[in-house]
């Protein structure tokens, strides 16, 4: 069973990624520059703990939009 405070970690994950989803380019390096200024200094386990172990989630999401804009020859 999930506490509260973990339910409210989820939705705010949840919220943030479906942002992401629907954002286009520009809107995406906007949201990136936030995310890195508010978590600067964080470490892995630190964020996935105020992501509701949902870091991951987005790292693979960052991932796949950059190699998707920014393709290596």
């Amino acid at each position: 069973m999930t506490s509260v405070k973990e339910q409210e970690a989820i939705k705010k994950l949840m919220a943030f990624l479906q942002e992401w989803d629907r954002a286009r380019k520009a809107a995406r390096s906007h949201i990136l520059d936030n995310f890195i200024e508010s978590n600067s200094g964080k470490t892995g386990p630190e964020l996935e703990l105020e992501f509701s172990q949902g870091a991951s989630l987005f790292l693979a999401r960052l991932t796949a939009w950059l190699r998707m804009t920014y393709p290596f020859p």
